[in-house]
């Protein structure tokens, strides 16, 4: 093949590859301001749920997220509170300096693992907890300044125990343990809802 054979070959194989860079849609990115820890309890809902709500939205190809320091940082910055749903208005000037499109906040409604049962002679211990997570949150459009998803998440898990159930549930759980135990279960269920229903809002 002659060599202006191969060098038209090549221009081609050039322009097909960046036309289809250049045709693919930039990825969306999306500032989560820390969740709210409404129900109070265990030391690291907050941290533990916003973790795993990032995570999951980063498998998204289409989604790029803000590190959760540079949010943190940006807020604090601009004086505002760190977690929670905040004023539409105060997140959008800070997504604006992040260069972010979507704002993602919210809350923690329900973070708890409750027994129920007891001892009885010769039967021994018997129990059955009841883990139970609710998520709700707020998916703001910061070009538009309007929220455009107001999506919710319930996770409900039961197992037997025959164990002693000894004071808090939060006694037992680290956050090295954490999604092996009922409760992280509850919440990576809740969570992966949560995420399925915020994902076709941002487009």
């Amino acid at each position: 093949m002659s060599t202006r054979a191969w060098a038209g070959i090549i221009a081609v194989t050039v322009m097909l590859i960046t036309g289809t860079v250049s045709a693919q849609t930039p990825r969306k990115a999306v500032m989560v301001v820390d969740f709210a820890d409404r129900a109070g309890g265990w030391t690291y809902t907050r941290e533990t749920v916003t973790v795993r709500i990032i995570n999951r939205l980063r498998d998204d190809p289409n989604i790029r997220v803000l590190s959760r320091d540079q949010v943190q940082d940006a807020l604090k910055q601009a004086r505002l509170e760190t977690s929670g749903i905040l004023d539409w208005q105060d997140v959008q000037k800070v997504a604006k300096t992040l260069s972010a499109d979507y704002v993602l906040m919210g809350e923690v409604t329900t973070f708890d693992q409750q027994y129920t049962g007891g001892c009885l002679p010769i039967v021994g211990c018997a129990y059955t907890v009841t883990a139970t997570v609710n998520l709700r949150g707020k998916v703001l459009d910061a070009a538009a300044g309007a929220f455009v998803a107001e999506p919710t998440a319930e996770s409900r898990k039961q197992q037997s125990s025959i164990s002693v159930w000894v004071g808090y549930w939060w006694g037992s759980v680290s956050i090295d343990n954490f999604d092996s135990q009922l409760i992280g279960k509850a919440t990576l269920e809740a969570v992966d809802s949560f995420v399925t229903k915020v994902r076709p809002t941002i487009k």
